[in-house]
């Protein structure tokens, strides 16, 4: 796996839209796989992006935790019942937006059914924004190990 690709568990957060501790419960359940690594060096990548992905579309059709870990295990599983409100709001919005938080009152959202942006590019999107609001210096500084006592 190529340096560039490797995400900390807070740049995989940051680029889902969830939070570290959504993302450990994920793994934990199995629904997503370990970081690749052990200790200081475990990491995420593009393809735990995909995956959470996978899940948020999955819950937004309305299939349960349950049901999405037998879709992941190679399980047929029946379409979760959907109401007549559900499918009316299904007919009236093909749009899945996307938000991510970016830092302290800044966030970015995307229509992720138009948009289907690699974490890389939006890690990179991130930082520039941070610095085009002077917060460059708060949010990198700040090791990832100290973020995690937080």
């Amino acid at each position: 796996m190529e340096t560039e690709s490797r995400m900390s568990i807070q740049q995989l957060a940051d680029a889902a839209g969830l939070t570290r501790r959504a993302i450990r419960f994920y793994v934990q359940r199995g629904l997503l796989p370990a970081p690749a690594g052990l200790g200081r060096g475990n990491h995420y990548s593009a393809e735990h992006l995909e995956r959470l992905r996978q899940i948020r579309e999955l819950q937004g059709a309305g299939h349960s935790l349950e049901a999405i870990a037998r879709i992941f295990a190679g399980e047929t599983v029946a379409p979760p019942a959907v109401s007549e409100e559900r499918r009316r709001r299904a007919v009236m919005s093909a749009e899945l937006w996307t938000r991510l938080r970016l830092g302290e009152g800044i966030e970015l959202h995307y229509d992720a059914t138009r948009h289907h942006p690699d974490a890389l590019a939006l890690v990179r999107l991130r930082e520039a924004i941070r610095g085009a609001f002077g917060e460059v210096e708060g949010f990198t500084t700040e090791s990832t190990e100290d973020t995690e006592k937080k």
